[in-house]
């Protein structure tokens, strides 16, 4: 779980879906929400440094990685 502000200073904590250098496990979230039959809306946040990390590659990322995972 995400607590406080120490996490913010974990390398790949706050990255897409998808990037390779992230350190969160999307399936099993995803698994559980198509186990309870969820039906709302998925919405990503790319909030990383536009000087690191291109917006539109990190878009793409997280929307080929979605399709892949949930086939949306």
């Amino acid at each position: 779980s995400i607590r406080g502000g120490s996490d913010k200073d974990t390398p790949g904590i706050f990255t897409v879906p998808g990037d390779v250098d992230g350190v969160i496990e999307f399936e099993p979230i995803f698994q559980a929400l198509s186990n309870a039959k969820y039906e709302g809306w998925l919405v990503v946040e790319a909030e990383q440094d536009p000087n690191k990390a291109n917006p539109l590659k990190y878009a793409l990322m997280a929307r080929t990685y979605l399709k892949s995972v949930t086939g949306l």
